[in-house]
């Protein structure tokens, strides 16, 4: 997910500009493997009093059409294709609106995807996994081993929308699912279909609940498993009391799939919200 930020002299024309931020494009589309609409761009004009560079340091000579490239990626490419990037640049830039390789420097900065967000508040890793998903919807997904970032998103969709669709093809055909027993509709369920049958609506259904909205506070990845915390507001029958309480999630998982999920209630902190 590459952005580029371009910082260069005010006062050039509109076509010497989209010259600079096609030949920035095409290189990384070349050199980093992107598709071609992943196309983000700042262009910054400056001021010859806010460009301040040694004219000889490392390079140069520098003319007052120095340019700067600062290429935000999301994964560490290596030296190798770091250094086919910044060739091909400085040939395209040289080809197209003709700047002089001595006049452009390059900075690459890698920040992990969940650093990303390009909208929605939807993270990085958010987004290749709902896009990921979102194709395999269409084509046996059964047997399929998953990476760990499409889990967690199909987790916070479980517990967030109530969407199954995401979540029950990571399911091995023995998953069992763990309730205490103190609970109304606690007990053990095993498989896929006794999955659905749980998180089809509410838990324990309308004979417990009049109402029942969970929140994802945070979802923690170990080795072989996920926590899921949720803050969970809801209207028991029995008081038609608003409750807020919190429970926890552990969900297992081995060679790509989930294998078990246990919750774990803690019912001594029940809040209960006056009127």
């Amino acid at each position: 997910m590459p952005f580029v930020e371009i910082s260069l002299a005010r006062g050039k024309s509109a076509d010497y500009l989209q010259a600079v931020s096609r030949a920035a494009h095409d290189a990384v589309v070349a050199e980093l493997k992107v598709a071609p609409e992943n196309d983000f761009q700042l262009i910054h004009q400056h001021d010859p009093n806010e460009m301040v560079f040694s004219r000889a340091f490392h390079g140069g000579p520098r003319s007052d059409d120095w340019i700067v490239f600062r290429i935000t990626d999301s994964a560490d490419r290596g030296a190798r294709v770091k250094r086919r990037l910044c060739k091909t640049l400085v040939r395209l830039l040289r080809e197209g609106p003709g700047i002089d390789p001595a006049d452009v420097s390059v900075l690459i900065t890698v920040v992990p995807p969940e650093s990303f967000s390009f909208a929605g508040g939807v993270l990085g890793t958010d987004a290749v996994a709902a896009e990921a998903l979102e194709a395999a919807r269409d084509q046996s997904a059964a047997g399929r081993a998953y990476t760990r970032p499409e889990m967690a998103y199909a987790l916070s969709g479980l517990f967030e929308r109530r969407d199954l669709d995401l979540i029950l093809p990571m399911l091995s055909d023995d998953f069992l699912l763990s309730v205490p027993a103190s609970l109304p509709y606690g007990g053990e369920f095993t498989g896929p279909d006794a999955f659905r049958s749980f998180f089809s609506g509410v838990p324990g259904g309308a004979e417990v609940w009049e109402s029942f909205k969970s929140s994802v506070d945070q979802i923690l990845e170990g080795d072989d498993h996920f926590t899921v915390q949720l803050t969970n507001t809801a209207v028991p029958k029995a008081t038609g009391k608003t409750l807020v309480f919190h429970n926890l999630w552990l969900f297992e998982t081995a060679d790509g799939t989930l294998v078990s999920a246990q919750l774990y209630a803690d019912t001594a902190a029940v809040t209960t919200i006056p009127g």
